[in-house]
């Protein structure tokens, strides 16, 4: 049987819920595009993933939009070896201790941020301007290396290097010719750090100290990608989109908004759920080094399997009444949502956005002793295919 799906296409994103319910009921490893294989079900995407020598890393682009060279892919689009040194500079700043010491400074962001909106009259806001927007941005920068002064326009350049695929070609142009701009700066600031010899504790030392598996330094390209895609992009475009669908989710029912804000062990749960229910990530991709065989179909090698992970975290063999957001899932949410990907390509700042998240809510709580989504509100997803997280969240209170 086949299912019509075509997973780059935005306008099938945004309502795919039925579909990927078909296909994990009625054809859970389906051919939709010719060459691309979706996996629908939990237990297949993690048997993918635990071999990463079978199943090589995909790209993040459609074949036929990507130009890009080797040294220009992102961290999450390489395979062991060269994937292995970065991710261990990238693990390094961003390990559990290093995070855990961040909180206060985090914390004191996001009670910043909210004292910024928390004493309109009318109590009104849109969760992603007033907060999902400035928090990333503002832990991130300090972080990478990059100059004070740039850090306001991490955003916008996140947003420039989404929007170069726009279909709008003048949008895309446009945003392209920012993002090549800004490059430029950032370009300037390796050949100086490589130059000197101050060596601050940043992504930016870590990454032009970084050999790779041969002992020779990385690229210049390289060094670029990981800092300004990797941690820049990753780490403020996909915090941006969990911010905004977890009070999505948690104003939809003001008795959710209450029971978060007198029982406080619940707001970890409230970012779980929202990144099993809502993930930003919605599929990323594999290609077979081999041919080989999912459930029974066969599957070329240099194929596309694409890794539905919106589809397996919503998979009734795993999670109960799995399209209902719930607080009371257990400590078995955390171990098997896929909100942050499986494997060795687990995200590298997930205990980061964690922080972020968490703090952002109960800054939130802190303040705000109620809040809802305003009337006639209906969510619009970021045009991205790849992505989930809404434009705006329009509350009250």
């Amino acid at each position: 049987m086949t299912i019509a799906f075509n997973p780059f296409d935005p306008a099938q994103v945004d309502d795919q819920l039925d579909t990927l319910a078909a296909l994990r009921h009625e054809c859970p490893v389906a051919e939709v595009v010719p060459g691309v294989f979706y996996l629908a079900k939990h237990e297949d995407i993690i048997e993918v993933c635990r071999a990463p020598r079978t199943y090589r890393q995909g790209r993040f682009l459609p074949l036929d939009q990507d130009t890009r060279t080797p040294d220009q892919l992102n961290l999450g689009e390489t395979d062991p070896p060269d994937h292995t040194g970065v991710r261990k500079v990238l693990a390094a700043l961003l390990s559990p201790g290093r995070v855990r010491a961040m909180a206060p400074f985090v914390e004191a962001v996001c009670a910043q941020l909210v004292e910024g909106f928390a004493g309109r009259s009318p109590g009104r806001a849109d969760m992603i301007a007033d907060l999902g927007v400035p928090l990333p941005g503002a832990v991130i920068g300090p972080l990478t290396g990059i100059p004070p002064q740039y850090h306001g326009q991490l955003r916008q350049y996140s947003d420039d290097y989404m929007a170069r695929v726009d279909p709008d070609p003048d949008v895309a142009s446009a945003a392209g010719a920012r993002v090549d701009e800004f490059d430029a700066m950032v370009r300037d600031l390796i050949r100086a750090r490589r130059a000197g010899t101050e060596r601050p504790d940043d992504l930016l030392s870590g990454l032009v100290d970084c050999v790779d598996s041969e002992g020779r330094p990385l690229s210049e390209d390289k060094v670029l990608v990981h800092l300004t895609k990797d941690l820049v992009v990753g780490g403020t475009e996909t915090t941006t989109h969990l911010i905004g669908n977890l009070f999505y989710n948690v104003c939809q029912d003001p008795a959710v908004y209450t029971r978060l804000r007198d029982d406080r062990s619940l707001v970890p749960v409230a970012v779980e759920e929202t990144l099993r229910i809502s993930g930003p990530v919605q599929v990323l991709f594999r290609v077979p080094a081999t041919a080989t065989t999912v459930r029974g179909v066969d599957v070329p090698a240099g194929a596309t399997v694409a890794l539905g992970y919106a589809s397996a975290n919503r998979d009734e063999d795993v999670w109960e009444d799995a399209d209902t957001f719930s607080l009371d899932r257990g400590e078995e949410l955390r171990k098997h949502h896929l909100g942050f990907g499986f494997g060795v390509h687990l995200c590298v700042g997930a205990a980061l956005a964690r922080l972020e998240a968490v703090s952002a809510l109960n800054a939130v709580l802190d303040r705000i002793p109620r809040m809802e989504l305003a009337p006639g509100f209906e969510y619009q997803r970021v045009p991205f295919f790849m992505m989930r997280g809404p434009v705006r969240v329009d509350v009250r209170w």
